[in-house]
């Protein structure tokens, strides 16, 4: 993806050097910016998907009081909000169409910051240290989520090319594995292939 980027992107590594109203720095900074745009892309995926399996843990564990009527609704929205951004995040293409259909507000920085605001506030009353560990790690990344997509705008572009090249990589294995292993299907009645 990085490579690709690369292309689109016209080299303007020396082209201030000859124009004397540029600052002496910043298109070089830029570039090693934009160079680490995939480092950033897997980051941003690690830490929202970790945040959102504590959100998911978090929510279990509160449906799981009966006796309380409100926390087992919230803990819904906690496991149903966590799993959205499970599903963001791991950006498949039979994922991403629907989600971005029905929930282009994760693809906007301040709405993105707004949800996540509320991801932390269903967290926070679990009343459990999970739940508020959650909590802090969502308003922590509901403030770098809102940065790295305004600071970054090819975020979602270079996101997507990453994903399409890993659902690519995961489908030449799985049908290296169904070539390898073919067998299996000869066995398993027409019902169950």
């Amino acid at each position: 993806a990085a490579a690709r980027l690369k292309e689109t992107k016209p080299d303007i590594s020396n082209s201030w050097a000859n124009d004397p109203t540029s600052n002496s720095g910043n298109n070089g900074e830029e570039q090693d910016n934009e160079d680490d745009l995939p480092r950033i892309v897997l980051l941003m995926r690690l830490g929202n998907m970790g945040a959102a399996s504590l959100l998911i843990f978090g929510s279990v564990g509160s449906i799981t009081k009966i006796f309380s009527l409100s926390k087992m609704v919230l803990g819904g929205y906690g496991i149903i909000f966590g799993t959205l951004v499970c599903c963001l995040e791991i950006n498949l293409s039979f994922l991403r169409h629907p989600i971005a259909s029905n929930f282009g507000f994760l693809y906007n920085p301040f709405l993105r910051l707004l949800f996540y605001i509320l991801m932390g506030m269903v967290s926070w009353s679990f009343d459990t240290v999970l739940g508020m560990i959650a909590s802090v790690a969502l308003g922590a990344l509901a403030v770098v989520n809102t940065w790295v997509l305004c600071r970054y705008p090819g975020y979602r572009k270079v996101l997507n090319e990453l994903g399409e090249e890993e659902e690519k990589k995961m489908k030449r294995e799985g049908m290296k594995q169904l070539w390898m292993n073919g067998d299996a299907f000869k066995s398993l009645p027409w019902w169950e292939v």
